[in-house]
């Protein structure tokens, strides 16, 4: 395989990622905020699925989604090139940027922010598991496209 169908394939797999854990994200937060109960799951239409609760599921996995992606790319960048690849730095790094993405916004923006503890518990939450999953998806990989590092110093 070259070397462009590699990079292709981890940015492929990085978006996948990535995707997977905002669908998590949106789906734990929809969960945890009681929008959507655990009853009114089971009770599904005739046809399988409920299309208010699909929409609603990918309309909090899209926020997420959107309001995580820089820090998150800045973290995968980092986890790429350093080759890191434990579950823990996912779930860490995943915690981080839900607890400090709004914080940042709230900062940028102007205003004031309530403090409010079971919000912050509830996105640290969300984004623990949402960077366990990224780790399930892409990042147990981070790093394969780059050369072996004995390769590069028995060249120079």
């Amino acid at each position: 395989m070259d070397r462009f169908t590699s990079y292709l394939i981890r940015l492929v797999m990085i978006t996948i990622g990535f995707t997977a854990a905002a669908m998590t994200a949106g789906v734990l937060l929809a969960f945890m905020t009681k929008m959507i109960t655990p009853s009114e799951v089971g009770q599904l239409s005739d046809t399988g699925f409920d299309a208010g609760l699909i929409i609603f599921a990918v309309a909090l996995a899209s926020i997420a989604g959107y309001v995580a992606f820089f820090p998150a790319m800045l973290i995968i960048i980092f986890s790429e090139i350093s080759r890191r690849r434990d579950w823990l730095y996912y779930a860490i790094c995943g915690g981080v940027t839900a607890a400090l993405t709004p914080l940042i916004i709230t900062l940028f923006k102007g205003g004031e922010r309530q403090s409010d503890y079971e919000t912050f518990a509830m996105t640290l939450a969300a984004g623990m598991i949402a960077g366990i999953v990224y780790w399930l998806v892409a990042g147990r990989n981070a790093g394969n496209w780059l050369p072996e590092k004995q390769a590069s110093s028995r060249k120079a």
